[in-house]
């Protein structure tokens, strides 16, 4: 397996870093390196992707976590407030939106 070798003496190490910087991968494509701009940018979507729907994941499970402690506490015939959270971690972050928020067990 030949692998091309790139050649360029007069590559501007600033120059690529700030075109990558603001675009993207657009350092690698200026010295012709289409294969590592192609394997960056597809590592860069996969990662960001996870990193954009992780926090959307770990509130569900949160909230359903929050969601079964509420109906135990409630089919043990307790009362609970409407703004009220029974899993503390959930309650810390839903704090932040919900100024009105409390959680069980605390005052």
């Amino acid at each position: 397996m030949s692998q091309n070798k790139i050649k360029k003496p007069d590559a501007n190490p600033v120059v690529a870093l700030l075109l990558t910087w603001f675009i993207f991968n657009l350092g690698h494509l200026i010295f012709n390196d289409k294969q590592r701009t192609f394997i960056y940018t597809l590592v860069a979507i996969i990662i960001g992707s996870f990193l954009c729907v992780l926090p959307g994941i770990v509130l569900s499970v949160l909230s359903i976590i929050d969601a079964y402690q509420t109906a135990e506490r409630l089919q043990k015939g307790e009362e609970i407030g409407e703004n009220e959270y029974t899993f503390p971690l959930l309650f810390k972050i839903m704090k932040i939106v919900d100024k009105e928020a409390t959680c069980a067990g605390q005052a």
